[in-house]
């Protein structure tokens, strides 16, 4: 049976899911970076760096937060100014870069993404900690890029 035929789209079940925390956490008090306005893009990349502490190039950067080169380069100068980021040189191809979080971000990220997590946690307590960990490697999973 499919889904015009009554069942029920996992996909969207899955997306409706995904829309209401986004709404919950969009409704959070407390922003991160407090006293400084960010774009959404500059949050994405803030959090994005905050997962990989490597850092990452302005290509990658653009990629993941589908925006032209010419957009990341103005995120970044912007984020580099306010003291979000450091630009180094990559470590294997001298003609590149790497941006990385500042240390300062990086704390503000993590107490952040801790008091948040906090304050939705009983959200999550009608699962087991291998239903929360098999959640969170699926939605990890399904928010990978992937070149086809």
């Amino acid at each position: 049976m499919s889904a015009a035929e009554g069942q029920v789209d996992p996909v969207r079940v899955v997306l409706g899911a995904v829309a209401s925390l986004s709404r919950l956490l969009s409704s959070e008090q407390r922003r991160p970076f407090e006293g400084r306005i960010l774009t959404g893009s500059q949050l994405s990349a803030l959090f994005f760096l905050a997962r990989n502490p490597s850092g990452s190039t302005p290509g990658r950067l653009a990629e993941l937060l589908a925006v032209s080169a010419g957009a990341v380069t103005q995120l970044v100068d912007t984020l580099r100014a306010e003291g979000h980021v450091d630009i180094g040189v990559h470590p294997d191809d001298a003609r590149s870069r790497i941006i990385v979080l500042s240390r300062t971000a990086h704390d503000e990220v993590e107490h952040f993404e801790g008091a948040t997590a906090e304050r939705l946690r009983p959200r999550f307590a009608a699962l087991t900690p291998a239903e929360l960990t098999t959640l969170a490697n699926l939605m990890n999973r399904v928010t990978v890029e992937t070149k086809e």
